[in-house]
């Protein structure tokens, strides 16, 4: 047998006619070296691959092509791009983009484009990122405090019951206040004894009064009411984390271990999609009007609070210690259910002044369809509110020129009235200024206080500013006439005259009144609120002239005639009568009158009085009164005018 190798092999070139291919391959090194098997196995596997890689590009490429098309026929569909946007001139991708390329979906709806821009901003400007790092380590400082509360209260109860079944009968809590009150007292008296006293009698005083009162009504450091365990049990929610829920950027934390009912929650209905809404849609307004600084600033001191108006129930929002607002909700509630009656903020009202018009009983010709109440000076909305509550259907203007306030009342307004409600309410941020058309675009110097929401002016003792706090505005002045035309809402017949007008704007009434034309002060069917000569600094008061302007029309109508002391100084000026169903017009006819019968028109007629009648001894002194407060002896408006929020010092 003969051995055959493949080093004695000789290859036979192929022709032409075949192995072309192998051939090609016999010149590539190493693989010259391989088997025709090998070789023939290697080809496929390269067919094999090319075919693959060619089959891939085809794929991709029809992918894209049919992910573009897609996504052409989706931005064509894309309710989020609006005809409006699109005739702009700018691609459907570059629309899109200009909300920062984060889409934001609530709940089933999709955010249109403006809308989710804004939202955006809302997450960029208040930082929710930040804010809800910020919430979660608080919300475990609550959770920590409140594990502690529940231990201390069941240690305090073992102890207590230990205690009583010791001692008999007893409260053992109220026996270790009083002991700590003795001890406090004892101390104190040594010091005195020793020379030693600083101040410490009138601060134990205070403890024995506040602890002990406390403790008698179930508060104190050992009651449920004490504020110790409220602030720290507590998740302090702001009117920045209404904003930033309102935009998707925080979720509330959530706790595992309590009851749902301790979860940190809002009232204002945000899940609701319009309420959403309306509230990115007053952040587009207020960017539009307010400096960034500002809206972060009142976002951040702005709380919610469960109050009442007159038996509804209310959710409304306003800074914590907020003396204006809670002295406007007094006035709000006079007399309801059994309260006291105030005039303004902690004014209670004198015997005999329960014949004032209230906002709760204004005769029913000035309110309902087609009626215009106008609110200047308008704060945090709760008048406007319960003007939609009591009286559905009548046109509330509500004027405010500082943006704060302004700002708030938009998150009452959206968080507690319906859109039905809203549709009859018209916010505008302005400033009353004169008549004069150059004065139309003027601007005075205010000073907002979280402290006293109802009292922004220009008028303001400098020693008394909070510079932590308090907030020095720039005020756009219009006149009245321009701000009417832009609020009165397009379905209220034109010319409508004011039904009633709310003079609550520290000053701002002689601006108004000297302005207005004779005819037009005299179709507005009711005026409420007060004069405030007698509270402006000497230096700051308007001219003497334009006090007797404004005096001697608004003491015409009866509240004013019956509680403001410069109505005193024209005793003899008729005062429009007091009625309840009718109104007397300046030719001495009746208008609007409820009261069918002629008997009735002719008692009401009788009762036609001047303002010494009206007042009656609300005017004594009023000569001494006048020549302090310097009514007639100012001569110009240098003072009223000036461009400062300020007083340096009380000069009256």
């Amino acid at each position: 047998m003969v051995a055959i190798s493949r080093s004695n092999v000789r290859r036979v070139r192929r022709g032409n006619g075949g192995g072309g291919v192998l051939d090609m391959l016999d010149n590539i090194p190493y693989v010259s070296q391989l088997s025709s098997a090998d070789r023939l196995l290697l080809l496929c596997g390269v067919a094999l691959l090319g075919t693959v890689t060619f089959a891939s590009v085809f794929l991709v490429s029809g992918i894209m092509t049919g992910s573009s098309s897609s996504t052409e026929n989706n931005l064509a569909n894309d309710p989020r791009l609006s005809p409006e946007l699109r005739k702009m001139g700018l691609s459907d991708q570059a629309l899109l983009r200009r909300g920062g390329g984060k889409r934001i979906v609530v709940g089933p709806h999709k955010l249109d484009s403006e809308e989710n821009a804004v939202a955006l901003d809302i997450i960029k400007i208040l930082d929710c990122d930040a804010l809800q790092d910020e919430m979660e380590r608080e919300w475990n400082a609550v959770l920590d405090a409140k594990k502690l509360a529940k231990e201390d209260s069941e240690r305090w109860q073992k102890e207590e019951e230990q205690w009583n079944n010791n001692n008999g009968n007893g409260n053992r809590r109220l026996q270790m206040e009083l002991d700590s009150v003795q001890d406090a007292v004892e101390f104190d008296m040594g010091q005195q004894e020793n020379g030693n006293g600083d101040g410490r009698d009138f601060m134990m005083d205070e403890m024995m009064v506040d602890d002990f009162g406390d403790m008698m009504g179930g508060g104190g450091e050992f009651g449920g009411g004490s504020d110790y365990f409220d602030n720290k049990t507590q998740l302090k929610l702001t009117a920045r984390h209404l904003f930033c829920l309102a935009a998707e950027g925080i979720t509330l934390p959530k706790s595992t271990t309590l009851d749902e009912s301790d979860d940190p929650s809002i009232h204002c209905d945000i899940d609701n999609f319009e309420t959403r809404e309306s509230l990115l849609n007053l952040w587009s307004s207020a960017r539009a009007q307010i400096s960034e600084d500002i809206i972060k600033k009142t976002l951040g001191l702005v709380t919610e609070h469960k109050e009442t108006l007159r038996g509804h129930d209310v959710h409304v929002w306003y800074p914590n210690k907020d003396q204006g607002s809670e002295g406007m909700l007094r006035v709000l509630n006079s007399a309801f259910e059994g309260s006291l009656t105030y005039n303004f903020d902690s004014e209670q009202a004198e015997d005999g002044q329960d014949d004032l018009y209230r906002f709760w009983d204004i005769p029913s010709q000035f309110v309902g369809e087609n009626k215009l109440f106008v609110d200047v000076g308008s704060a945090l909305g709760f008048t406007s509110m319960l003007m939609a509550y009591e009286y559905p259907r009548t046109t509330v203007v509500s004027i405010e020129p500082a943006s704060p306030s302004w700002l708030i009342q938009n998150i009452n307004f959206r968080c507690n009235l319906s859109e039905e409600q809203r549709s009859y309410v018209h916010p505008i941020l302005a400033g009353v200024g004169t008549k004069h058309h150059d004065d139309n675009d003027s601007f005075t110097k205010f000073v907002w206080k979280p402290s006293m929401t109802t009292a922004s002016r220009n008028w303001n003792i400098e020693r008394d500013f909070d510079f932590g706090q308090d907030i020095e505005l720039t005020v756009h002045l219009r006149t009245l006439r321009a701000i009417l035309a832009e609020a009165t809402p397009e379905d209220l017949p034109l010319g409508t005259p004011i039904s009633v007008l709310n003079l609550d704007c520290e000053g701002c009434e002689y601006n108004l009144i000297p302005s207005m034309h004779e005819t037009s002060f005299k179709s507005i069917g009711l005026i409420l609120g007060r004069t405030n000569w007698g509270f402006i600094p000497t230096s700051k008061k308007p001219s003497s002239e334009r006090a007797e302007d404004t005096h001697k029309r608004v003491c015409t109508h009866y509240n004013f005639a019956r509680r403001c002391k410069e109505c005193c100084d024209f005793p003899t000026l008729p005062v429009r009568p007091r009625l309840p169903s009718t109104t007397v017009v300046e030719n001495g006819e009746f208008g609007d009158a409820d009261v069918g019968d002629e008997a009735n028109i002719a008692s009401a007629a009788l009762e036609s009085k001047t303002v010494a009648d009206v007042a009656g001894s609300m005017c004594d002194g009023f000569d001494a009164w006048a020549e302090e407060n310097q009514l007639h002896d100012v001569p110009d408006d240098y003072g009223w005018n000036e461009m400062s929020a300020y007083v340096k010092m009380d000069s009256r």
